[in-house]
């Protein structure tokens, strides 16, 4: 059965009712979320399900759909047309303030509320069963694509979906080393419009890959590939592939920055992740450049 997807021209066209009769959830946080959320979904949920989503995150979601799912469970995507926050009331919504987690999933089809599946990016592995469901053999499939670029290359993710990017000259220092070690320097680039701080350093080049079926297609093709970003969500999906990937985590005071919670280490890490492979992860409040050298291929 093929997925239906929809996007909503106004708010006012979205039918709450519908979440009183049927299994729907809400993604409305970010990219790590949403992905962490639909491979839990569909390797998880007893029965089918429906989506509702911000346009921020969906690209995310039909990726995994599409690319991971032999017989997807999701019926529906629904696109809200806001960025952030709630598409109804947010005391309408069951979520984990309200005791309502993975655990519940077993009759999360009989609450006849819209739901948000939320979980520590550190404990998804634990909850989702991407083995039985044969979703983890098709994530190393597509990992396993012939390798056609031979260079060298480095691509960074400064900026996070707060717009929050660590100082210019942290990513020049990082610049400089992998190009003394023969990288190519590409910057990741997107068009969405909640990422408003991107900038292209010197020495470097903007990447065009604009949506992560693009991105990640063009990853898995690299023989010499090193990614090295701030912890985002991207990365929640980066974990799975072979290649060498470097995560800084800007838990520094006085950052001014939006959202904290994003440089919490202890909610975020992937050391104890059975899925990760080839991840380094930094804290900022306890880094020294001199590390580069070693961690860099």
């Amino acid at each position: 059965m093929s997925i239906s997807y929809k996007k909503l021209d106004s708010i006012s066209q979205l039918n709450k009712q519908k979440f009183e009769s049927e299994n729907w959830y809400l993604m409305n946080w970010g990219m790590g979320d949403a992905i962490n959320a639909t491979l839990f979904l569909e390797s998880q949920s007893p029965v089918p399900y429906k989506i509702s989503c911000r346009p921020g995150v969906f690209n995310a979601v039909k990726f995994i759909l599409e690319n991971f799912v032999d017989t997807p469970k999701c019926q529906e995507v629904e696109v809200y047309p806001i960025m952030s926050g709630y598409p109804i009331d947010q005391d309408e919504v069951l979520m984990s303030k309200d005791g309502f987690g993975p655990h519940s999933i077993g009759n999360a089809h009989l609450l006849g509320r819209l739901k948000v599946m939320h979980y520590p990016p550190r404990d998804w592995w634990a909850v989702q069963r991407l083995e039985e469901s044969g979703i983890l053999q098709k994530i190393h499939q597509y990992d396993s694509v012939e390798k056609t670029i031979e260079d060298k290359t480095c691509i960074l993710f400064p900026e996070a979906g707060d717009n929050f990017q660590i100082d210019d000259t942290f990513w020049e220092e990082i610049v400089r080393v992998v190009k003394d070690k023969g990288y190519k320097v590409f910057v990741n680039w997107t068009d969405k419009k909640d990422f408003s701080c991107q900038k292209i350093f010197s020495g470097t080049e903007k990447l065009d890959k604009l949506e992560i079926q693009d991105l990640c297609d063009h990853l898995v093709r690299h023989k010499n590939l090193v990614t090295i970003g701030q912890r985002t969500g991207i990365f929640d999906f980066l974990k799975f592939f072979e290649f060498r990937k470097i995560q800084f985590y800007a838990d520094l005071e006085n950052l001014n920055r939006p959202d904290p919670t994003r440089a919490l280490y202890d909610w975020c890490h992937l050391s104890n992740d059975i899925y990760t492979k080839n991840n380094i992860e930094l804290k900022m409040s306890e880094y020294n450049s001199k590390i580069l050298d070693l961690i860099i291929p």
